[in-house]
């Protein structure tokens, strides 16, 4: 009993010391949180790239931006106040689905055709990403609610409600010699449930867990759906993002 009594007492002071030893040469940790607010929508209450800077910060975070002067059309990432959960279609491309989200400032990406843009930190930088909150955008929530006007993407769940619809966003993270490393997904709409009262298209901000990404320099977002077409995907491909939170961490 003495020799097992001296063992304990030999390993807890052994416990004790490594972890004076990790207080005092531990790294000091941040977790830092992009959200937006820093920047100008303007009376528009909208920012789309219409003026050429084809990028945007915010918190050290750089988000690409593709402007086509000639249609007025954007893709990539742009940045919004807008809020109408009322209003379907293309017009209304620019609010979040989210009754309470009042002023609160937000991304917004929509994929280039055939590529991706991406959200990255600085040049051979690379950070663990923790959470963001995501949140459909009016277009694509109303899109799935209730078909569009044009029958062009379909209701979701179908006229009998049954259908096993779904729309998904994956979330890909690349390192800093540009190698994709892994990947997470989050659906923003289910309705594979045989329970109908469990089917959902997210309505409010929501957090998405970034954390099995590991170290990453930049993200981007793809986007799935059961409707498809001809062309590709019928439903809009858009998400509104915001309050990105990610890890840095300083040797001391």
């Amino acid at each position: 009993m003495k020799n097992i009594k001296n063992q304990f007492i030999a390993i807890a002071l052994g416990l004790s010391v490594f972890t004076a030893c990790q207080k005092e040469t531990g790294d000091l940790i941040e977790i830092k949180t992009v959200d937006l607010e820093n920047l100008n929508t303007g009376s528009s209450l909208y920012w789309n790239g219409s003026d050429g800077a084809g990028k945007f910060q915010s918190s050290g975070v750089t988000f690409e931006n593709n402007y086509n002067s000639s249609w007025g059309s954007w893709d990539g990432f742009v940045y919004s106040q807008k809020g109408d959960i009322a209003t379907s279609g293309y017009s209304n491309q620019y609010s979040v689905y989210d009754p309470a989200n009042g002023t609160n400032k937000f991304a917004i990406y929509y994929p280039p055709f055939g590529a991706d843009a991406f959200a990255t930190f600085a040049t051979g930088i690379e950070y663990t990403p923790k959470s963001i909150s995501v949140c459909n955008s009016t277009y694509a929530a109303l899109t799935m609610k209730n078909g569009d006007s044009n029958s062009f993407a379909k209701k979701f769940g179908g006229t009998s409600g049954n259908d096993k619809d779904w729309f998904k966003m994956t979330a890909i993270g690349f390192n800093a010699a540009g190698d994709s490393v892994k990947s997470v997904e989050f659906y923003l709409a289910d309705y594979r449930s045989d329970d109908n009262t469990k089917d959902f298209i997210i309505n409010k901000w929501t957090t998405f867990n970034l954390a099995p990404l590991g170290k990453i320099n930049k993200i981007t977002f793809r986007f799935s759906s059961t409707d498809n077409g001809t062309w590709g995907m019928n439903t809009p491909a858009y998400v509104c993002l915001d309050n990105f939170k990610y890890e840095v961490v300083t040797p001391r």
